[in-house]
C-alpha cells in the first residue's frame, strides 16, 4: 500500500493488543492504539503506566510478547530501532541523541552518510543543500554549516525534528510517525511555544505521537489522547481540549487512594536525622528538608522532576553539591558515597542491576560491598563475620536463597532488593535513602519490603522515600514532599483521618 492511499480517516500507524512482561510484571497489557496523519496524539499516564514500554516496541527498540504492529496496513517486523527509522518511524527522546562537535547538516543526516558518499568522499555540500530546502519549506531560519553545540536547546531539538523528516524523504517516505518521549521536559515556556509551532508546521504531513507529563500541554496540542494505567489503555478521548487538567488527573489516577495508619509516633521535637538547606545540585535547585528518627518522608515527582538526583546526592553528603547537609546534628563534609556510608547512610538505587547488585557475585559477597568500598574497619573482611552477617540478614529478611554462596543473578528480582536493603542493616545504617525500592517486583515481595520498612522505623531509621508509585508513597509516608522541575513545589503533612488523595498530588506533580 503506497503513501497516495493514507486518508482522513485510515490510520498511517496501528499498535494492536501489544503486550510486554518482564519477569512477573506485565508492563503493557494488551494495548491497542492508532494514528492518523494530520494527527497529534497524546499519550498520557502516571509513571509505570507503560508509556516508555508501549514507544520501545513501537520504535524497535524492544520486542512485543503479544501483538502486531501496522503501518499503511501492512504488518511490520522490526529488530531495531534502526529498522523502523527506515520504515518510516522516528523517536524524539527526552535526551537528545546529536553529537554536539557536528554541523547542523550533519546531524540531520546522522546514520545516513553512505548515502552521501562517493568513492569513499562525503558529499556535505548536498548534505546542506537538502537540510536547508526543509529549512526554507518550514520556514526555520538556522544554519546548516555551523557547529550543534553553538545552538540553544530549543533549536537543537528542531533540528532532531527535522532529521526525521529529512531522513523520510531521503528513503522515499512520504509520511513519517513521528514519536516525542517527553520534548519539553527542559524546555522553557518561550521554547515550548517554538517547538509547538514547529509541530504544528509539519503536522499536514506526518502522524505524531506526543508524550508529556505536562498536561495542560496535551490539552493544548493534541487531538486526540490515550489515557495508560498500569499497562493498560483505560480511557481514549476524542477532544482534549473538552477537558481541565483535574478531569484528566483523575482518568489517570482511576481509583481511590486508601489511608493507612502508621503503626508508630514520629517525634518531632527530636534532633532531625537529616538537615539540608539550600541544597543545589545538577538535576535540583535551592532544596530545604528534614527527615527526624523513625520517619518516612516521602519524596514524589514526575521522571524528571529531580527527585532522584536529590536521593543520590544526600547519600553522596552533596558530594557535588552546595548547601547545607547536617546528619545527626553534625555537619559532615562533602566527601562522597564512602563518606556517606560511614556517616550511617544507606542507598538503594532505582535501577538495582545498573548501580545496586553485582549479578556475577554471591549474596554474601554483595552485602559486604559497602563495608569495603568505604573501608570501615579492616580493609580485609573476615569470612565468619560475612557469613554470620549473612544468615543474620537471610533470617531477618526472609530473603529466599538457597545459601549466601548463590550467585546474586540466580535470586529472584524482589530478594535481590531486600539483599540491596540487607546492606545496609547489616551496617546499622540510620538512615535509608530508596529509590522505587519496590521497582520491578512481584506483589509478594512488594509487601514484605513494605513491612521491612515499617519494622527498621519502629527501631529509629529514617527513610527517604522516593518513588514513582504514588499508592506505596501514600501508604509508608508520614510526610510527602513534591518535586517539579528540582524544586520542592508543597509539603503535605499525612493526616490519617484525612489523608490526601492521588489526584491532589498528580495535580501538584504536573
Amino acid at each position: 500500500m503506497s503513501d497516495a492511499t493514507v486518508t482522513a480517516t485510515a490510520p498511517l500507524f496501528e499498535a494492536r493488543n501489544l503486550t510486554k512482561s518482564f519477569g512477573p510484571v506485565k508492563a503493557v497489557r494488551s494495548v491497542s492504539i492508532d494514528v492518523r496523519v494530520g494527527e497529534v496524539l497524546g499519550l498520557v499516564g502516571e509513571n509505570g503506566a507503560g508509556k516508555s514500554t508501549l514507544l520501545n516496541m513501537i520504535s524497535g527498540t524492544l520486542q512485543p510478547d503479544e501483538g502486531e504492529l501496522l503501518l499503511r496496513g501492512d504488518a511490520l517486523q522490526m529488530r531495531t530501532y534502526q529498522e523502523s527509522t527506515h520504515k518510516g518511524i522516528f523517536r524524539i527522546f527526552q535526551h537528545q541523541a546529536l553529537v554536539p562537535n557536528l554541523s547542523v547538516a550533519a546531524n540531520v543526516f546522522l546514520a545516513q552518510e553512505q548515502r552521501f558518499s562517493r568513492f569513499g568522499v562525503l558529499d556535505s555540500k548536498r548534505m546542506r543543500r537538502l537540510t536547508q530546502d526543509i529549512f526554507d519549506e518550514l520556514s526555520i531560519d538556522l544554519r546548516t554549516d555551523v557547529e550543534l553545540s553553538t545552538l540553544k536547546f530549543a533549536e537543537r531539538q528542531v533540528v532532531e525534528i527535522v532529521r526525521s523528516l529529512a531522513q523520510a524523504r531521503l528513503l522515499g517516505i512520504e509520511h513519517p510517525v513521528i514519536l516525542y518521549d517527553e520534548p519539553t521536559s527542559a524546555l522553557s515556556r518561550e521554547q515550548i511555544e517554538f517547538f509547538f509551532g514547529f509541530v504544528r508546521k509539519i503536522q499536514p504531513s506526518a502522524a505524531q505521537v506526543f508524550v508529556s507529563h505536562r498536561l495542560e500541554e496535551i490539552i493544548e496540542l493534541c487531538d486526540r489522547m490515550i489515557v495508560l494505567k498500569d499497562g493498560e489503555v483505560v480511557s481514549v478521548q476524542d477532544d482534549p481540549h473538552a477537558l481541565s487538567e483535574t478531569q484528566i488527573h483523575e482518568l489517570m489516577v482511576g481509583r481511590k487512594a486508601e489511608a493507612y495508619n502508621r503503626s508508630h509516633h514520629v517525634d518531632y521535637s527530636l534532633t532531625p536525622r537529616l538537615e539540608i538547606e539550600g541544597f543545589t545540585g545538577e538535576g535540583f535547585h535551592d532544596v530545604s528538608l528534614k527527615v527526624f528518627p523513625g520517619e518516612v518522608l516521602g519524596v514524589a515527582g514526575v521522571v524528571g522532576s529531580g527527585k532522584s538526583d536529590l536521593g543520590r546526592s544526600v547519600f553522596e553528603l552533596g558530594e557535588t553539591a552546595t548547601g547545607r547537609i547536617v546528619i545527626d546534628g553534625d555537619e559532615p563534609k562533602h566527601d562522597g558515597s564512602r563518606a556517606g556510608i560511614r556517616a550511617k547512610i544507606g542507598y538503594v538505587p532505582t535501577e538495582r542491576h545498573k548501580d545496586g547488585v553485582v549479578l556475577g557475585m554471591s549474596v554474601a559477597h554483595n552485602l559486604s560491598l559497602p563495608e569495603i568500598g568505604a573501608a570501615i574497619g579492616s580493609p580485609v573482611i573476615n569470612a565468619r563475620t560475612e557469613r554470620g552477617n549473612t544468615q543474620t540478614a537471610i533470617k531477618e529478611l526472609n530473603i529466599k536463597t538457597p545459601s549466601g554462596d548463590t550467585l546474586m543473578s540466580s535470586l529472584s528480582g524482589g530478594n535481590q532488593q531486600k539483599v540491596l536493603i540487607a546492606r545496609w542493616t547489616t551496617l546499622k545504617s540510620q538512615l535509608l535513602v530508596l529509590d522505587n525500592p519496590t521497582n520491578g517486583v512481584d506483589v509478594g515481595a512488594k509487601a514484605e519490603i513494605y513491612r521491612i520498612i515499617e519494622r527498621l522505623t519502629e527501631t529509629g531509621v529514617s527513610v527517604l522515600l522516593i518513588s514513582d508509585d504514588l499508592p506505596e508513597i501514600l501508604a509508608l509516608a508520614d510526610r510527602i514532599v513534591v518535586m517539579k522541575d528540582g524544586r520542592i513545589t508543597s509539603a503535605v503533612d499525612i493526616d490519617p483521618l484525612n489523608p490526601p488523595n492521588e489526584v491532589e498530588l498528580v495535580a501538584a506533580m504536573v
